[in-house]
């Protein structure tokens, strides 16, 4: 069952009946949009543009920032405006930084309503008082030796003033109440697919690396590590004697055959030692619990592209990796192929909250 529409569904209401939405996915380091339209029955490919933040807040390409509401204003509108999004309906990826995912367990009965039970018990895991957030939630597979009568609820929040902020921001370039998920839903839904029973997708960011586990369709377990590509490319810098823009510039060119190569790489990947470490903890922890294999790994997200990532989650996890190409759920032109698959893991958030009009 796929319930990724069960997630704050009803905060803004639906997004209409229009043919056309753009999904939009604002990062810690860039902007980026995708516009969808159904032809005929067919979802195709519009438009799609992503903006770096950096120069927003006199701060280099690919740098990790936090711009003031005007600035944020100014910043959506040039990217609806440069990649020419016609849509008037979107959806909005909510980052995890301004949300909260857990999951709880307590003793029901099979047959109970449980719903002031889940608000009740989410007082005790959620960090900040329970009137600051907006809840939903739904109940998920328990382990395969849970206690006689446990309930499993995964519980998502989101902070009402971060979407009173950003309701204001898409009302501002004329995207009126747009519905809000959390990112990680709109990850999930751009890998779905019915025949696969459990997943986990890597998400590597600009300041933080995700990993969720998905059991059709449904976040299971979600496990997030401060380690990202604005992290490597300080660290790259700093092991090179470089800048910043220099050090950002070459992760994002480097081949393998360059020269340098191993130096970036051995900068590059120190980053990400601990993070590779703790997901193959999570990922057997979830299969010995749940009497399960996930037998497919998808890795998404900017800092996937690195030219030697793969191969090490790969020996790391020990599990088939697979570069996502969310882009394979919608049409576009054929000459467009090479550059979809280059770009497609850093506009995968962006294009699974578009999808999600079209469930």
């Amino acid at each position: 069952m796929n319930s990724f529409s069960n997630f704050f569904s009803g905060f803004s209401g639906k997004a209409g009946d229009s043919s056309r939405v753009v999904g939009i996915d604002i990062g810690s380091s860039s902007i980026k949009v995708v516009e969808v339209q159904e032809r005929n029955g067919i979802l195709t490919l519009t438009t799609y543009g992503e903006l770096q933040l950096g120069p927003y807040n006199s701060q280099e390409v690919g740098q990790s920032v936090t711009l003031d509401p005007k600035k944020e204003q100014q910043a959506l509108v040039d990217i609806i405006r440069e990649s020419a999004v016609k849509s008037t309906t979107a959806v909005f990826a909510m980052p995890l930084a301004s949300s909260f995912v857990t999951t709880i367990n307590f003793i029901a009965e099979p047959k109970e309503d449980i719903s002031s039970r889940v608000r009740v018990e989410a007082r005790k895991y959620i960090p900040v008082p329970i009137g600051e957030v907006a809840i939903d939630w739904a109940e998920i597979e328990a382990d395969a030796q849970k206690v006689e009568n446990q309930r499993d609820v995964l519980v998502a929040a989101i902070q009402n003033e971060a979407l009173n902020r950003f309701r204001v921001l898409m009302q501002f370039v004329n995207l009126k109440e747009p519905p809000t998920e959390i990112e990680c839903f709109s990850a999930l839904r751009g890998v779905y697919k019915e025949e696969e029973k459990d997943i986990a997708l890597i998400d590597i960011g600009a300041v933080s690396t995700k990993m969720y586990i998905a059991r059709q369709g449904l976040l299971q377990r979600m496990h997030r590590v401060r380690a990202g590509g604005a992290i490597a490319t300080k660290r790259i810098a700093s092991t090179l004697e470089l800048s910043f823009e220099e050090a950002e510039i070459l992760k994002r060119g480097i081949k393998k055959e360059d020269k340098n190569f191993h130096d970036v790489k051995r900068a590059h990947h120190s980053c990400y030692d601990r993070v590779w470490q703790e997901f193959t903890q999570v990922i057997r922890e979830y299969e010995k619990t749940l009497g399960t294999k996930i037998e497919t790994v998808y890795l998404t997200g900017s800092g996937s592209l690195f030219p030697t990532t793969k191969l090490v989650i790969e020996e790391t996890l020990q599990k088939n990796v697979v570069l996502v190409n969310a882009f394979n759920k919608v049409a576009y032109p054929a000459f467009m192929e090479d550059m979809i698959t280059e770009i497609a893991p850093t506009f995968h958030v962006a294009l699974g909250s578009a999808l999600r009009v079209f469930e």
